[in-house]
């Protein structure tokens, strides 16, 4: 580790004072037909080179980070010939000017090639475009993201205000739950990813796939009405220019890289994200009826599954990654252009923590501390193998027709190993526990998108989709036992508990899989009016269309647990204290004297379910003097089902519902630079399928079972916005927000009291309100500083202050009627320290905190548990050497504790000296160091 440490120190300083000498380019952009005057957000590209700008406010651009040498300029702009200037020469630590006058239309010059499509993935050419909007949006670029240490999509859009993450993969918008958000993959509805929750994991895609990410804070006719929180736009990767790039990474995380890691044995294949048929129930695998109801059937059945029980030591490797992606862009006669962008990545990564885990009973009158229940510690151990593709093209047939093909394409293997030893004192007083979890998750996404844009005359265009999704997810044997030790004999073996029928978590192995199918159709019709102007020359706009989303699902699930019959008297207590290299294997499971394998699998654990939405809308913008006025009307019509069955009869779930909502955004223009925004809109959340399926399943790591609901409803949000917005100068915003939430019928995860372990379902409660105040401010040095170091810092802050309340209704039991909507966060910090030169150096830290949070809502057995706010200090430092890009980088610097406590005394507030811990971890700080070459 200190080794480690030097090298990395010594790599820091050498890139700190290697400032290899570079030139830069810069000038003004203007318009020829209009006395020369400044063109903003003109389109200025180094061709050949991923290298670019835009014009500012008054036609200037800069370029830099240049090696010496020649290079071509493209200058473009909407509406404007693209001007092509060769021969520009760069010298080092030097600046050459270059100003370029463009005209509208077509011209004959030899220098002209009408070529280069605009940047769409820079920070200024987002901000411009949130500036254009007619909706409240926040928006983070390509560029701004290659600044952090974000490895992922769920990392970089933690950045946005009002944002936060959970697990690590999921998103919170404005404090609430991530099944308030809807997902668009390239203007395509996106999966859900989970099969436990209605969630997108935002984890499964990396930084380097990733154009641009929006996200719509209000609603529009033209975006889909299934959201509250925020519709999140992502769009992939677009090439521009030829290249071809090799990356390679490597990755230290402290307490676990170098240290003993713990699995059983896995398949050949799960370097490659999925499982060979080594854990998988294999084809012709006996049915339950089989195995529990015919003579020598169970004994057969186990000898086909893998004795696989024992976790085996090896060491914890460097986290590492390799990738290659390459672009081109061939030009053919009449204008027709084809561009493609491939890229396939690989990556593996280990993670190991210690978590204490707790559980009280309830505090009586009288007792400052309520009395333990659980006293566990569970050592975690995760390695995760992760292979990501994507592959999009791009013919442009002219200019008034383009199509897209875009794909994206994610494996997944996880392996999960969780030791827990320690304490139920409720239900064994002071014996001792070893617990074992041995988990595989394999899980395959496919998400693709057939796109056209056609313009079919000066005034109209048309634009459509064509999109389709596969998530294929596999458990396969997850296995799950308890041992325990009796006090009175601490030296003592440890002694499997056997139950007494098949259940969840005790001797048992789980197999689970999932499949969806989704397929969407969508298109936009766009008519502008002519003549119909306003003063900055936006035309009164009328749109419509649709959308088709189809999408199925089954899942199934089968369960086994090991048991002793009741005839098994003479030899128990030596089956219970086998190794666990031979409990289970074939000479102790018999129907003599041995253990059995018993099927608990009910029909309710598995379920068909299908989604049938409709959607039309109607859409106008009409520009007034100083007002942008934009509304219309969205008519969803959505049909879900479900098919299972409970132990004595079926279970039909068949929902149609039509949903109207009408939304408008008004915009008042204040100046040039500064705007006041104001909108409503009528929403919905409608219940995903695993929040309808009576389906119970057993949380390891909670102690807690789950269960969805048949008679869920859709919830109705209505949503109120205003905000003031200010753009100061090119790639410069600041923002003041004010919200307002309404809900019916809010969909939240409670807790219901079954047995004494806690179950968790899905219900709707009577209503909740939501409101906040957000500020955003990115903001560049150069105009306040002449310091050489100062000028060439920037900064981005934002910050929400949010409160809710849900009500649960008069009619509620065991849980107080009022409290806060659970995962909302009361504020939430996001703050960035960039610095940048000439030369190709830059540096950049970023702050993340979030205020204390519901993360299980309690009853009156069980306390509500929050997640307390940590603080989070990401740092990254990079270097491009000609072809050669370091970038060295620390995540999580101040490794602070994951912490969960629950409200022991009920008063709605966390106090450490009263309150108590259930679960407190740490993750690791990890250390990354990646090279990517450039071969062009």
């Amino acid at each position: 580790m200190k080794k480690l440490l030097f090298y990395l120190t010594l790599f820091t300083t050498s890139l700190i004072y290697s400032q290899t000498g570079s030139g830069t380019i810069s000038g003004k952009i203007t318009d020829k037909d209009y006395n020369n005057e400044p063109l903003a957000f003109a389109n200025i590209l180094i061709k050949n080179t991923t290298l670019g700008t835009i014009s500012d406010i008054d036609g200037n651009y800069s370029v830099n980070n240049l090696d010496p040498g020649v290079y071509t300029i493209v200058v473009s702009f909407v509406g404007y010939e693209t001007i092509e200037v060769p021969n520009v020469k760069v010298e080092n630590k030097k600046t050459t000017e270059v100003n370029v006058p463009i005209a509208a239309g077509a011209v004959s010059l030899d220098d002209v090639i009408i070529s280069a499509p605009r940047r769409s993935n820079t920070e200024s050419a987002v901000l411009i475009e949130m500036q254009k909007a007619k909706q409240i949006i926040n928006a983070i670029s390509s560029e701004q993201i290659t600044r952090g240490t974000d490895g992922n999509a769920a990392e970089a859009v933690q950045r946005v205000p009002g944002v936060t993450i959970v697990d690590g993969k999921f998103v919170m918008i404005r404090g609430l739950n991530e099944r308030y958000n809807n997902v668009l993959i390239n203007n395509s509805i996106a999966p859900s990813t989970e099969v436990d929750k209605r969630t997108f994991s935002f984890d499964l895609i990396p930084t380097d796939a990733i154009d641009k990410i929006l996200i719509y804070k209000t609603a529009s006719s033209d975006k889909p009405g299934d959201f509250s929180g925020g519709v999140i736009s992502l769009t992939t990767s677009e090439i521009i220019t030829d290249f071809t790039k090799v990356s390679i990474g490597v990755g230290y995380r402290s307490n676990s890289t170098f240290e003993d890691y713990f699995q059983t044995r896995g398949s050949s294949t799960d370097g490659l994200g999925f499982d060979r048929n080594f854990r998988m129930l294999p084809s012709g695998f006996p049915t339950k009826s089989q195995i529990n109801d015919l003579p020598g059937v169970n004994t057969a059945a186990n000898q086909i599954l893998e004795n696989n029980f024992n976790p085996t030591s090896s060491m914890a490797w460097l986290d590492h990654s390799l990738g290659l992606s390459f672009g081109r862009v061939k030009n053919f006669e009449n204008g027709v252009r084809l561009s493609s962008i491939n890229s396939i990545n690989h990556s593996n990564g280990y993670q190991y923590f210690s978590r204490q885990f707790n559980r009280y009973t309830t505090l009586n009158p009288g007792e400052t501390r309520p009395p333990q229940w659980l006293n566990y510690v569970d050592d975690t151990y995760k390695n995760e193998t992760r292979i990501t593709a994507l592959s999009n093209w791009i013919l442009k047939l002219n200019d008034n027709n383009t199509l897209k093909f875009k794909n994206l394409f994610n494996q997944i293997g996880e392996n999960e190993t969780i030791l827990r030893t320690g304490n139920n004192f409720l239900q064994r007083g002071n014996d001792l526990f070893k617990n074992y979890l041995f988990g595989y998750k394999a899980r395959t996404i496919y998400v693709g998108q057939f796109e056209g844009e056609h313009k079919l005359s000066p005034s109209d265009k048309i634009d459509w989709v064509l999109g389709g999704n596969y998530i294929y997810e596999s458990e396969p044997d997850l296995r799950r036992f308890r041992t325990i030790q009796a006090a009175d004999n601490p030296n003592g073996p440890f002694e499997m508990i056997d139950p007494a029928s098949s259940n969840l978590f005790d001797t048992g192995r789980y197999f689970g899989q999932l499949d969806e199918y989704a397929f969407n159709n969508a298109a936009n019709f766009t008519h502008t009016f002519n003549k119909t102007e306003d003063e900055d020359g936006t035309s009164a706009t009328l749109k419509a269309g649709y959308l088709v989303d189809y999408r199925e699902r089954n899942f199934g699930a089968r369960y086994f647990s090991y048991l002793i019959p009741g005839y098994v008297t003479e030899n128990r207590n030596e089956l219970k204290q086998l190794p666990l290299t031979e409990i289970f294997n074939s000479v102790n499971v018999n129907p003599n004297d041995g253990w059995i394998l018993s099927e608990g699998t009910r029909p309710i654990d598995s379920y068909e379910a299908s989604n049938f939405l409709t959607a039309g809308y109607l859409y106008a913008q009409i520009p007034l003097n100083r007002f942008d006025i934009s509304g219309g009307v969205r008519v969803e019509h959505n049909i879900q089902k479900l098919d299972s069955s409970t132990d004595t009869e079926p279970v039909a779930v068949d929902n149609p519902i039509t949903s109207v909502l009408p939304s408008f955004n008004v915009s008042y223009n204040l100046s040039d630079r500064s705007t006041l925004r104001l909108a409503y809109g009528k929403t919905v959340n409608r219940p995903e399928f695993r929040e309808i399926a009576p389906f119970v399943f057993y949380d390891y790591k909670n102690e807690a079972g789950r269960r969805g609901s048949a008679d869920l409803k859709t919830a109705e949000i209505d949503n109120i916005d205003l905000r003031y917005e200010f753009y100061p100068n090119m790639g410069e915003t600041m923002s003041l927000g004010l919200f307002y939430k309404n809900f019916k019928n809010p969909i939240e995860n409670v807790t219901e009291i079954t047995t004494e372990q806690p179950q968790f379902l899905y219900a709707n409660a009577e209503s909740a309100y939501n409101y906040g105040v957000e500020i955003e401010i990115r903001k560049s040095f150069k105009d306040i500083s002449d310091n050489p170091f100062i000028s060439k810092l920037s900064t981005n802050i934002n910050a929400s202050y949010i409160v809710s309340e849900v009500d649960l209704g008069s009619n509620v039991t065991s849980q107080d009627q009022n409290r806060a909507l659970q995962g909302q966060s009361p504020y939430i910090i996001n703050a960035a320290l960039g610095y940048e030169d000439e030369n190709g150096f830059s540096a950049n830290v970023i702050y993340n905190r979030f205020g204390d949070r519901i993360f299980s809502v309690g009853d009156n057995n069980f306390p509500t548990i929050y997640e307390l706010s940590r603080d989070n200090i990401d740092f990254t430092i990079s270097k491009k050497f000609k072809k050669v890009t370091y970038k060295l980088g620390i995540q999580d610097l101040l490794n602070a504790k994951y912490q969960f406590f629950e409200d022991s005394n009920r008063d709605e507030q966390i106090r450490k000296n009263i309150d108590n811990a259930t679960s407190v971890f740490k993750r690791g700080t990890l250390l990354t160091f990646n090279v990517t070459y450039n071969l062009n």
